[in-house]
């Protein structure tokens, strides 16, 4: 059996056990339910740590992307809840683990390989952060969301906002590094970079309606309610569509593919990939 093949085989048996977490959930067997979704944890934790040699080599290239990492980040969230003895809080983070995991299994999501501009410790670090920021994000209206319905004063979405923003931020800086490292420049005026400040903007403004006395919690729950929703495309939908197989034009035969493959080739895959023509004609357009 090879690692690759113990990795998928780990990620599928914790998505099993994310759905049995879930099912516990809905019986109102809480406890049960966190006991699973740390089994379904330690079982996902087992296939990151798999994946990191797909290549053949080490690498966190992949590790932390947000079609896999996700999942995890929520599980996570879910499991610090219950250690602070809210267990039933914990238990319903299993709906959010589950339909992440779901996701990235009906999708045909497709990994580049290592490459040189990955090559650095700022990269896994930037999608660490932004991912578990991301996670925080989705959290954080998941339960503002549950707050908008019992009208009830607890601010545990308040506080998953806000750390949200912090370890969003520092993603950002870390990202610049990156940027700087790579491409010689801390920012671009891209769609990617663009997308990530318009996130920053809109939960700086949602952190400060805290100076507003008049916008009372309900407001502050709708408020993350709308901002995990826009998380949701920005910032995971459209980055998982980017890893698409089958929105990507070359798929298949022809023409496409060889630019396909010129394109894994830059990302270091092809170790002559200067003496491809068709890569020297696209650095002249």
């Amino acid at each position: 059996m090879t690692i690759a093949t113990t990795s998928i085989m780990s990620f599928n048996a914790a998505a099993g056990v994310y759905a049995g977490s879930l099912l516990f959930y809905l019986l109102k067997r809480y406890r049960c339910s966190c006991w699973l979704l740390g089994v379904a944890f330690a079982l996902h934790t087992a296939s990151l740590v798999a994946s990191s040699w797909r290549w053949g080599i080490f690498s966190l290239d992949g590790v932390f992307n947000g079609a896999y990492f996700l999942p995890w980040c929520l599980a996570a969230l879910g499991l610090l809840l219950w250690w602070r003895g809210r267990a039933e809080d914990a238990a319903s983070m299993s709906w959010l683990a589950t339909l992440a995991m779901l996701v990235t299994l009906a999708l045909p999501v497709d990994l580049p390989p290592p490459g040189p501009f990955t090559a650095t410790w700022s990269s896994p670090m930037f999608f660490f952060f932004e991912v578990l920021a991301i996670g925080c994000f989705l959290a954080a209206g998941w339960f503002a969301w549950r707050q908008l319905r019992i009208r009830g004063g607890d601010q545990l979405f308040n506080l998953l906002a806000i750390w949200g923003f912090i370890l969003y931020s520092l993603a950002q800086v870390i990202g610049a590094v990156w940027s700087y490292l790579g491409w010689g420049g801390p920012f671009h005026w891209g769609e990617r970079h663009l997308q990530s400040a318009a996130i920053w903007c809109l939960y700086c403004g949602y952190l400060h309606t805290h100076f507003d006395r008049s916008f009372h919690l309900r407001n502050k729950a709708r408020w993350a309610v709308t901002g995990a929703l826009v998380v949701l495309v920005v910032a995971y939908a459209l980055q998982i569509a980017a890893h698409l197989t089958i929105l990507n034009p070359g798929a298949g035969s022809g023409k496409g593919a060889a630019r396909a493959t010129a394109q894994q080739q830059v990302h270091g895959a092809e170790p002559n990939a200067c003496r491809n023509p068709e890569l020297m004609e696209a650095g002249h357009d």
